[in-house]
This record gives C-alpha cells, sequence and structure tokens, in this order.
C-alpha cells in the first residue's frame, strides 16, 4: 500500500532509540583518571591554566537541551561595550569546568543507576564578528588570516550557493540577521539544563548590554525535540551521531579532552577515541595549535600563525540559520518512493545515509535497528569503501560488545549513495578529488547546533498553523579555518555533482543557483537496486541567517577586549 507524507511524518514518533550511550557504560583501563606521567607519546597535554582559558562550548561543547542565541550590536562610543565584557568574562565557561561537569554527571549517572540524574548547570560562551574586533581593537584585526572570517557569511553567500536573486527566500537580503543591513557585532550563546534558569541567565545578559548601549538585533530560543523525537531533527533523523574527538588531555587530572574506549592493543587505538570517532589533532579547532597531517595522523603538523598572538586557542563559529520544509521534504520524498517503488522512509534514508534512529544504512540495508542505533560504540562504526572490521575494546561495565552486523564495503554507492549527505560532508576512506583519505580528516568541525521551533515530526493531523510555523535548525560550528573547513565542504563537496565522488549534490544541504533555478538531480537506489536520476526541483534546507564569528579565549576577552584604547 502507498504511503503517504503524512504518514511518514507521523511514523517518525515510533523512531526512538533505546540508548546505551557512554554514561550508561563505563571502561575500566583507560577513562579519565590516567596519570599525566603515563602520556600516550606525543598527546597534546593543556595546563590549568590553559584549560581555563579555551572557551567550554568549543571543547567538549555544552550539549545542553535549552539555548538561546543572541546577537548583539555595540555603541558607538565602545565604553559600555568594554564594561559589559569585564562583567562577561568570568561568566564565560571553560574547557575545564565543562570536562568536570560531563566526567561528574557521568560517575553520578553510574552511581544512581538514572539517566537524568539531578545535576544541572547554565554556560555562556561569546563570539565576535571581524567588525566587531575591528571595533574593539582596531588595526589588529587585521592579522587574522581567514579571508572568508573578515569578509563575513553575507558577503560569502553566494560562494556557497545561496540564492542571488533579491527576490528569491534565503538571499541575504531577505535574512532575520546576518544580512547586509543587520550583521551583528557578538554572539553570545547561552546554554542550560533547565529552561527557567536559561531565562534568567539570558535576562542578565541582556539587562547589562542593554543597560550599557548595546542592542540585541535578533533572539533565537532553541531546545532539543521533546519525546522520542530528543537528539533528532526536524525532518525526524536522529542528529550529532558522528563528531570528531580532540587529541589531547588535562595536566591536571590526566583526564582526555575526548574519552578513550579502543583498547590501547587494538591496532586503531591511537586514530579512533570509540569505533568510528577519528581522532583529530586539536589545530583543526582551537588557532595555535598542532594541526593535522595529510601524510601521518599520528604527527602533528605546524600550528597556524595567521592572526593575533591574543587569539590563540580560540576558534572561528560559523553560525547558520537554516529553515527547515518539513512537509515539502517528506511530499518530495513520498513522490519518489511511489517512482522507485519504495517506502517515504527509504528514499528519504538513502538522502540521509541514516535511518531516522541514526543507525548507519550501511549496517543495516534492509531498515531501521534502534538497537544499533542506540549503541555509541557501534552506530558510528563503519567506512564506506571497505568492510568494517572489528575493534578491540576496554572493559565496558554493562556493555557486550557490537553484536550488530557489519557493514560491508560499498564503493561504487548502491547501499549508500554517494550523494548521500553523510558521505558528502564525511567521505571517511573514500578517496577524494583531494587526494588520500587523510585529507578528509583536516574538512572535520566540531558541530554544537541545536533544532528551534515547534516539531511537526510525529504529529497526526497537525493543525495548520502548526504546519505553516517556522522550524529548522541553528547549525554552529567550531574550526580553525573557515575557508578549508566549512566552506570546502559545502562548496566544493555538498553542492558539487561529482565531488568528493560521483552521484549529485548533497540533497539536504546542498544547493546550486543556477540564474535563479534551484533544480538539483541526485542518483538514489530503487527498489531493484538500480541507480536512478532524481530531480530535485526545491530547497528544503534555506538560509536565513547567521554569521562569521571567532571565540576567543577567555583571557583575551578580559584581559584585550575590555581594555580601553
Amino acid at each position: 500500500m502507498k504511503t503517504t507524507a503524512a504518514e511518514a511524518i507521523a511514523a517518525l514518533a515510533g523512531s526512538e532509540a533505546t540508548l546505551l550511550s557512554g554514561v550508561e557504560v563505563r571502561s575500566r583501563a583507560r577513562r579519565a583518571q590516567a596519570s599525566p606521567t603515563a602520556l600516550v607519546s606525543g598527546e597534546p597535554l593543556y595546563t590549568e591554566e590553559e584549560a581555563d582559558d579555551v572557551q567550554g562550548n568549543i571543547v567538549p561543547g555544552f550539549n545542553k537541551d535549552h539555548q538561546e542565541f543572541l546577537f548583539l550590536r555595540f555603541d558607538d562610543g565602545l565604553s559600555g561595550t568594554r564594561e559589559w565584557l569585564s562583567w562577561l568574562a568570568p561568566k564565560l565557561a571553560s574547557m575545564k569546568e565543562v570536562l568536570h561537569f560531563r566526567t561528574e554527571f557521568r560517575a553520578l549517572r553510574l552511581r544512581l543507576g538514572v539517566r537524568e540524574p539531578d545535576m544541572s548547570a547554565t554556560w555562556t560562551c561569546v563570539a565576535f564578528s571581524h567588525e566587531g574586533l575591528r571595533a574593539l581593537v582596531g588595526d589588529e584585526a587585521a592579522a587574522f588570516g581567514d579571508h572568508s572570517f573578515r569578509q563575513g557569511l553575507s558577503a560569502r553567500a553566494g560562494y556557497l550557493g545561496d540564492p542571488t536573486d533579491p527576490d528569491m527566500d534565503g538571499h541575504p537580503s531577505r535574512w532575520v540577521v546576518g544580512g547586509p543591513d543587520n550583521e551583528a557585532h557578538a554572539l553570545v550563546i547561552v546554554a542550560a539544563d533547565r529552561e527557567d534558569d536559561l531565562d534568567r541567565a539570558v535576562e542578565e545578559v541582556l539587562a547589562e548590554a542593554g543597560g550599557r548601549g548595546l542592542t540585541c538585533i535578533f533572539r533565537q530560543r532553541g531546545a532539543n525535540l521533546p519525546g522520542p523525537l530528543a537528539g533528532h531533527e526536524h525532518f525526524g533523523f536522529k542528529d550529532g551521531v558522528s563528531q570528531p574527538a580532540v587529541r589531547g588531555r588535562l595536566a591536571e587530572t590526566g583526564e582526555f579532552l575526548s574519552p578513550r574506549f579502543v583498547a590501547e592493543d587494538d591496532p586503531h587505538a591511537d586514530l579512533f577515541a570509540k569505533p568510528g570517532q577519528q581522532l583529530v589533532w586539536p589545530g583543526q579547532f582551537l588557532l595555535g595549535e598542532s594541526r593535522q597531517d595529510p601524510q601521518d595522523p599520528l604527527q602533528p603538523a605546524a600550528a597556524a600563525a595567521s592572526f593575533p598572538a591574543w587569539a590563540a586557542r580560540g576558534s572561528y563559529l560559523v553560525c547558520r540559520r537554516l529553515r527547515q520544509d518539513v512537509v515539502a521534504f517528506w511530499d518530495f520524498a513520498a513522490s519518489v518512493a511511489e517512482r522507485l517503488d519504495l517506502p517515504p522512509v527509504n528514499v528519504a534514508t538513502s538522502m540521509v545515509g541514516r535511518w531516522p534512529s541514526g543507525a548507519p544504512l550501511l549496517r543495516t540495508p534492509a531498515g531501521d535497528d534502534l538497537e544499533l542505533a542506540g549503541d555509541e560504540f557501534a552506530n558510528n562504526h563503519f567506512l564506506f569503501d571497505d568492510e568494517t572490521r572489528p575493534s578491540v575494546l576496554e572493559g565496558i561495565e554493562g556493555y557486550s560488545g557490537d553484536q550488530h552486523p557489519r557493514a560491508a564495503g560499498d564503493v561504487f554507492g548502491y547501499i549508500c549513495p554517494h550523494a548521500a549527505h553523510i558521505r558528502k560532508v564525511n567521505p571517511r576512506d573514500s578517496a577524494t578529488d583531494f587526494g588520500a583519505p587523510a585529507d578528509t580528516v583536516m574538512r572535520l568541525v566540531l558541530r554544537r547546533g541545536i533544532p528551534f521551533g515547534a516539531p511537526i515530526a510525529g504529529a497526526e493531523d497537525p493543525a495548520p498553523d502548526l504546519v505553516a510555523a517556522e522550524r529548522g535548525l541553528m547549525f554552529i560550528a567550531f574550526m580553525s579555518s573557515v575557508e578549508d573547513q566549512f566552506e570546502f565542504v559545502s562548496r566544493r563537496w555538498c553542492n558539487n555533482d561529482v565531488q568528493p565522488n560521483l552521484g549529485g549534490p548533497d540533497p539536504i544541504i546542498g544547493q546550486r543557483d543556477r540564474s535563479g533555478s534551484r533544480t538539483r538531480v541526485v542518483q538514489l537506489p530503487s527498489s531493484n537496486g538500480e541507480m536512478s536520476s532524481v530531480e530535485m526541483p526545491q530547497d528544503f534546507v534555506v538560509p536565513t541567517g547567521g554569521g562569521y564569528f571567532f571565540a576567543p579565549p577567555i583571557s583575551a576577552v578580559r584581559g584585550v577586549l575590555a581594555e580601553e584604547r
């Protein structure tokens, strides 16, 4: 029987996975308590002072259910702005603070045997546009070598594939924030476990800013979706399953910046923190730190140097407010499904590369698998070209091992199409137009996004006002080069028909602007396994705002940006 788009949307409410997630299990040997005197050779080591200086939303990330994004402009005199920065600096959450909370939260969860122990925090992060930094430090802002950051998102929009026709939705002139006439000087992100705590913290930031002459030109509330959709984005797919692991430890405790679960006697122990999670040198995300070497991932490459000295251990922040047309997405999936003789969810899954639960298509081609989706030691353990080989894990209490079917090699993209979103943004072991797979690691970013707007996925017979309501994703990502990471992946891979491999552009976030036409063509498998050309006449994800920002070290906010000049 034919499945309609409405039925497909409503069915997504039942896609919740039973998460094993690492906070419910414990590694016996290699977790955070190792002595700093027993360091892995070459592992970056952060002193207490350095760990207190990196903003915690960069590493390890806030990961809170409730967040608000405040886009601010400074006054002309700047004296009030500097006073506000002096007030704000002590409130910024550091890497050390967030790492310690994470460790304590997991320990309490294990001790009590509950998924959500009564432990909460409210954290704040700040970042500045190039225009904002130029207002504060003058000519020093020109020392930032990233050309894209200096130009700003609005000026780069056409390069990214955003509509170039001012009459089209998605053109920067129509953005709610970040367009030519409403660019922000600063972005403040406040995150909390509890909504009432977030409300209080946000109002305090706004009151202090407003009292000193700053103007909030736009604010956006984001929240983890409720119930079975928790952790999913608005199309109904689990989000954030794949994140790189940052190499490094705290000198004070020996705690890894990213927990390690792969046993030391596994041949890939120095490459992966857990199965499928690549270890990446911190310089790919933090300025002035050791970067990834495309020839040898175990050896660090020289740190970047094109930035002011005070910006070391800061990070570029890309913010994209992306509106999602959920109804149009599932209408499209339903119409293509009828032609390809498949259920709509299969078509949508081919476009994403994962089932709604987050289970990877390559490990469960026949249908969704909630147990696989909930197994954090298996749900990201796969390659694209080669078959999956088992990993040796440390003794993990409560975990019986990866018992799920392995992923077979899929060089030609018959199972997970080359155009699938997860294959476009991270080709993994596939060689690309830029060479060996090691280059792909240099393109990874740290994603910190969260949905905004009321969900419609899972709703049966939604009311017209719910259908019409705006919803989408606040895409937030940290990196050490906007040009070589975010823009490279967006423009060179996601928007391209033939790169990193043949098969069409990314059907989720890829863009094509040809004389006002947004039509794209992707290759998707039909029920008989043959690839079919599928025309996409519209965008399901539309940019509506954002900006390129820089999140400085906390010491720079307090001691450089807040200083009188």
